[in-house]
């Protein structure tokens, strides 16, 4: 790598790309890896400029995407809410708020990650009520947990919001114990996330982002069906390919975890034999080709222009970047989240967000939000192989100049930055 002198621009070396060998699959129509980003920013609403923000317009969009994952760390903005303002101007996290505790649109729980999910998928969740039961049954760490009275302690917590109604882990009293960490809980706290997890209780709404719970027919009236697995894995392959317009077996599995590898593998078969998806080689990385299926208009889609305007930053969990494998085979950008790296291993930053534009990646930003002095920090930028400085170094000042507004900041980067010579 090399580094300019005020630490500000570093350039990464990357090997160089090789054309695509597809071996056994030359005789499938093969995607190319610029077919698969276009498919792929299509199905994470990123192939368009961003919308106007409404609250309709946001319930669009999380329809489109499906769910939306959570996280609690919020260096720069609490990851949920910079997905949705990667995509729609204006947004306010009072919109997301609305759907999810007043119109009742979205419900939380589990795909990959905990994650605010469309309502009408709610059905669908049954099944992963029942695993969940069974797999904290089994979880020696769970019940030590939840301690020697587990039962006890889940009756309690269950007639107590019955009675009391929605309640916080705080409302229960926690023990004090020494070395408590992040993932030390109290028995009541391990007893309301048994209750959330296996579908008795709902979240009901977040007060500064902690767990509200109530019982599950009170937040949702309708109680989640209990569909044949047969139907579950159909929906979920289906919606997941919908989303990617081509994938792996593993990458349809991954998508939300709600099927087995083995069970996504035996999807494509059959969805492929009945006609309602192509077999079809994917161009990954700089030589490789593998077996995938793709949306019988796949390249309709991928011929779509891309009508985007400006760059734009990507939160770490966005949709278009959490599979990280699939990101370095498409994007040639390896991405690593780095808050929970020590600080003296960190190779970029804290809390790095990539720079999107176009179907490219074409830097990183290593950045925070100072909200007491009103301005977004940017430490770092780190372009890709082969940008070129200046036009790299505006877009990536127009993207942070977007989000900035969008939080009510401004965007303070340093002064001076030198021009790099690659090795």
């Amino acid at each position: 790598m090399v580094a300019c002198a005020d630490s500000l621009l570093c350039v990464p070396r990357r090997a160089p790309r090789s054309s695509v060998s597809c071996g056994q699959a030359t005789e499938k129509v093969v995607l190319s890896t610029a077919d698969g980003r276009r498919l792929l920013l299509q199905g994470c609403a990123l192939g368009a400029p961003p919308s106007k923000a409404s609250s309709k317009g946001v319930e669009a969009l999380l329809k489109q995407l499906g769910f939306l994952q959570l996280d609690s760390i919020n260096s720069v903005e609490r990851a949920h809410h910079l997905i949705l303002h990667t995509r729609l101007d204006g947004y306010a996290p009072s919109m997301l708020a609305h759907l999810a505790e007043k119109k009742r649109s979205l419900f939380e729980h589990w795909t990959h990650d905990a994650s605010m999910i469309r309502a009408d998928w709610r059905l669908w969740w049954s099944h992963r009520f029942v695993s969940a039961r069974e797999r904290m049954h089994k979880s020696a760490w769970f019940q030590g947990q939840l301690g020697k009275h587990g039962m006890r302690h889940i009756v309690k917590v269950r007639e107590a919001i019955r009675d009391r109604g929605p309640l916080m882990a705080r409302d229960f009293p926690r023990p004090k114990r020494a070395g408590a960490g992040w993932w030390d809980w109290s028995p009541q706290k391990a007893a309301l996330e048994y209750l959330w997890r296996t579908g008795e209780v709902a979240i009901h709404s977040r007060c500064n982002f902690d767990k509200v719970y109530d019982l599950s027919e009170r937040v949702y009236p309708e109680p989640a069906a209990h569909p044949p697995r047969e139907a579950v894995v159909d929906w979920a392959c289906d919606a997941a390919l919908h989303r990617l317009g081509c994938a792996t077996a593993r990458e349809i599995a991954q998508f939300m975890n709600a099927v087995s590898m083995q069970e996504a593998k035996q999807w494509c078969l059959h969805a492929v034999q009945e006609g309602r998806v192509l077999s079809v080689g994917l161009a990954r990385g700089a030589s490789k080709c593998v077996d995938g299926v793709a949306v019988l208009d796949w390249k309709s889609r991928a011929a779509q222009p891309m009508q985007t305007s400006g760059a734009r930053l990507l939160a770490p969990f966005d949709p278009l970047i959490r599979d990280r494998a699939r990101l370095l085979d498409l994007f040639d950008f390896d991405y690593r989240f780095e808050a929970f790296v020590p600080a003296a291993k960190r190779r970029y930053g804290y809390y790095t967000m990539p720079v999107l534009l176009g179907d490219r990646l074409i830097a990183r930003t290593d950045l925070a939000s100072d909200r007491e002095a009103g301005v977004l920090r940017v430490a770092r930028v780190f372009l890709e192989k082969g940008c070129a400085v200046r036009s790299t170094l505006t877009a990536t000042k127009e993207a942070c100049d977007r989000l900035a507004a969008q939080l009510g900041l401004r965007v303070v980067f340093p002064r001076r930055c030198s021009k790099h010579t690659p090795a």
